[in-house]
């Protein structure tokens, strides 16, 4: 069977291109043809290489207008074929066309964003040619967005169209729905697949001082490390003695940089950058902090969980749906809620590896670590779509 993958995230690779990613290679194990859709990146993400390196084709689009990091004669001629209509035609899409996809699976960074809607070619080829296709959303923001009716009634009849639409979040999807004032009866939630095999949790790293690591995209705009430096800056933690490590890479790291001296906590906080072994951060560290001001389900949250670490996280997302007493909830991502949560995991340091350890048997009990083959299933027609994930009603009920 031809199997097409689509992502939309213009981001190069991260944390929400790995189950597609995943799904990909099952397909292949499995004798399947594959294509991969994704943007005009250079170089391509290694991920999207070793793909190609196993079987899969590529085909490679122009990014939309709204992406800085291109040519500026990019960001025209993509804003000219937008006003023009002519980004609705098969222009950017004639290796798909000529090769003739069976079955398409879209993966958005956003559950809604600009590059796929009813009126997509792509959609519009499906549709015309009676290909099944999925929609997979791996992020919604914990508001409405600030969009046109004809944007809603677009992605309310995409979502009417799919043949199934996968969730990683039910809050996501709960505010999928709000965004649409419509029921999505063919919604799944599905996990996002672990990097990790380790047979047991990572032994707890014994110390005087609380060891606290963020492990997320330098973007401060959604993950909100901004918002923790702030929060730990607050003159009731003067005396806290804690180390607070930042994972990741991103083009905010300049600004965290000068945020920390800003904060005067340059005795505290530490740029670590990119790990790509996540065993070495929970070595190391002893409780996740993520602050985020939106999310899905962040595959760091779930690798530290796995790897028997707790967490302090806002609420946005599942997050808290996954840690609930395990850890520690901020109730809004706002420092004024955050600073509460805070003192309340320093109060608690001597529990962190009694939490970490309740962390990773409620992962292993709920987590489900064949998704990427039941979601290759369920797209050549292997698996029916209700035995593939959860009905978000049933899985907010079993899991939490």
């Amino acid at each position: 069977m031809k199997v097409l993958f689509v992502t939309t995230n213009v981001v190069k690779w991260g944390g929400s291109e790995e189950l597609w990613y995943q799904v990909a290679q099952e397909a292949l194990k499995a004798g399947h043809e594959v294509m991969v859709s994704v943007f005009m990146h250079k170089p391509l993400a290694q991920k999207v290489l070793a793909l190609e390196q196993t079987g899969a084709i590529l085909h490679q689009r122009p990014f939309p207008s709204y992406f800085v990091g291109q040519r500026f004669t990019g960001r025209v001629l993509a804003e000219l074929k937008m006003r023009t209509g002519l980004d609705q035609t098969d222009l950017d899409w004639k290796k798909v066309k000529a090769w003739q996809p069976q079955v398409v699976l879209i993966s958005s960074g956003e559950t809604f964003d600009y590059n796929i809607s009813i009126s997509s070619y792509l959609i519009k080829y499906c549709q015309k040619r009676q290909v099944p296709f999925y929609l997979m959303s791996q992020f919604n923001w914990e508001h409405d967005m600030d969009i046109t009716q004809s944007f809603r009634a677009s992605r309310a009849l995409l979502t009417e169209a799919a043949d199934g639409h996968f969730f990683v979040s039910y809050r996501n999807f709960k505010n999928a729905q709000m965004q649409l004032a419509q029921e999505i009866p063919k919604a799944r939630i599905i996990n996002n697949p672990l990097k990790l095999s380790e047979p047991a949790a990572i032994p707890f790293p014994e110390s005087t001082v609380p060891r606290l690591a963020s492990v997320a995209r330098f973007q401060t705009f959604i993950k909100g490390q901004d918002l923790l430096l702030q929060a730990l800056a607050h003159p009731i933690f003067k005396n806290q003695p804690f180390e607070l490590n930042l994972y990741g890479q991103g083009e905010d790291q300049d600004h965290l940089e000068n945020l920390i001296a800003f904060y005067n906590l340059k005795d505290k906080v530490f740029i670590r950058g990119y790990q790509s072994d996540v065993t070495k951060i929970w070595e190391h560290n002893q409780l996740l902090v993520l602050t985020s001001r939106a999310e899905g389900i962040p595959l760091s949250l779930l690798e530290a969980m796995y790897c028997g670490r707790s967490a302090l996280v806002s609420a946005v997302g599942d997050n808290a749906l996954w840690v609930e007493n395990r850890g520690f909830v901020s109730a809004s991502n706002t420092v004024e809620a955050l600073v509460p949560a805070l003192e309340q995991a320093f109060a608690n340091f001597s529990n962190w590896s009694a939490l970490g350890t309740s962390c990773r048997t409620h992962l292993e009990k709920n987590l489900n670590f064949n998704m990427p083959q039941e979601i290759m299933e369920c797209l050549t027609q292997n698996r029916p779509l209700p035995k593939t994930g959860k009905d978000p009603e049933q899985f907010k009920a079993d899991v939490f």
